[in-house]
């Protein structure tokens, strides 16, 4: 154990920088995988709405051809 105060004060502030550097760190970490999984989530959304949107718009063409066919046209 070292005699001088100023080293004391030193060698006790260490373990308390070294505690804050790791919850830094891992608060980084944890903020880097919220990230990626909320672009994964976002890419994922974008796929399904592609996919509703195609399948939308077989929905409608199929809609007016039966509409056609049943000899009644509604659009709103």
């Amino acid at each position: 154990m070292p005699d001088n105060q100023a080293l004391q004060v030193f060698y006790g502030t260490v373990p308390l920088i070294l505690i804050v550097v790791a919850a830094w760190l891992r608060e980084s970490m944890l903020l880097k995988d919220i990230l990626a999984r909320l672009t994964r989530v976002e890419t994922e959304l974008s796929q399904f709405k592609s996919e509703v949107r195609k399948d939308l718009g077989e929905v409608k063409e199929r809609l007016v051809v039966l509409e056609t066919r049943a000899g009644s046209i509604y659009h709103s």
